[in-house]
């Protein structure tokens, strides 16, 4: 969201009283203008990687009469910016083999169509999956940080990044995160 400058503003902040603990909150919503918030005046897709959509939509609180919106706000085209990123950046990531892909996919179809009658086994397939899954992580992360480190046979950070899809920024602790196991 943006303020009527076009920067985007920090948590809103809900202070519940005496304490500490104040609520902060990032959701678009809560920037209405109400309990010493600013008020967004437009909607605009981003990313936690730093990405930020190029269109502004704007927003119009007369639209609303108070708790319900008359005129529905432009989250859906912030999201098609969004999706279209992310469309971006999966082409640009690390290949999955088409083979591989469909596996997939049609094991997640098949447990999606189990769950409506059978939600217990999916829950013990899916707590399965993870553990194995888990491991085969912790494994190829080692082996990724290993090769990194020596450096005439090592990726870069900047291919390491582009092929996980992820922020550079971020590379290296998810992959020390995915080492230890978690």
């Amino acid at each position: 969201m943006l303020l009527e400058d076009g920067t985007e503003p920090g948590p809103a902040i809900f202070d519940a009283g005496s304490g500490a603990y104040m609520h902060q909150s990032y959701r678009w919503q809560d920037y209405d203008g109400m309990y010493s918030n600013p008020q967004a005046s437009a909607l605009r897709g981003a990313c936690s990687c730093g990405w930020r959509g190029e269109t502004r939509y704007p927003l119009s609180w007369a639209t609303t009469d108070g708790e319900n919106w008359v005129e529905e706000p432009p989250t859906g085209d912030c999201k098609r910016d969004w999706n279209a990123h992310l469309e971006q950046v999966e082409a640009a990531s690390a290949e999955v083999p088409d083979k591989l892909d469909k596996r997939v996919t049609k094991l997640v179809r098949q447990l999606d169509n189990l769950s409506v009658d059978e939600p217990l086994t999916v829950l013990k397939v899916v707590e399965r999956l993870d553990r194995q899954l888990k491991e085969v992580r912790q494994a190829t992360a080692y082996q990724v940080l290993s090769e990194q480190e020596c450096q005439e046979d090592g990726r870069s950070w900047e291919e390491i990044a582009a092929a996980l899809a992820l922020p550079i920024d971020q590379v290296q602790s998810r992959l020390l995160h995915y080492q230890r196991g978690h």
